[in-house]
């Protein structure tokens, strides 16, 4: 659910961010065909760096995003500090894939702790806080 949050609260600024880039790398059919794919590289690499900052910079010093907030999720260490800016980048980086392919929610499915395979690797681990109640 959390995800699916995430994603109708990204919608808005991500799209944004690829007006705004296709303004200024002039996207339109007028421009050079011949540089059309390396500005959709371009544009991709600039989406997923944008979500990397946005998610480990939500994720470090006991921050959470506003989903994870409203649902009562919080991210800590395996044992249970808050995450480093380290921690928080490679588990930002090892998400992208997991979530893109689906490995990582087949992972929990079958985990002891039902924590993700990016969770796993990078140390990390999602905990329910009632909403209530402040840590």
């Amino acid at each position: 659910m959390a995800m699916v949050y995430e994603a109708l609260l990204l919608f808005g600024p991500l799209l944004v961010l690829v007006f705004v880039y296709s303004f200024v790398v002039d996207f339109s059919d007028r421009g050079n065909p011949d540089l059309a794919a390396i500005k959709r590289i371009g544009l991709q690499l600039i989406i997923a760096a944008a979500l990397l900052l946005y998610f480990a910079w939500s994720w470090t010093n006991g921050r959470c995003t506003l989903p994870m907030q409203t649902l009562g999720l919080k991210l800590t260490t395996t044992t249970g500090d808050h995450l480093s800016a380290r921690m928080a980048v490679a588990r930002a980086l090892l998400a992208m894939p997991s979530v893109l392919f689906g490995v990582g929610f087949l992972w929990a499915i079958f985990d002891r702790d039902s924590q993700t395979l990016h969770d796993r690797l990078a140390g990390t681990r999602l905990i329910y806080v009632p909403v209530n109640k402040v840590i």
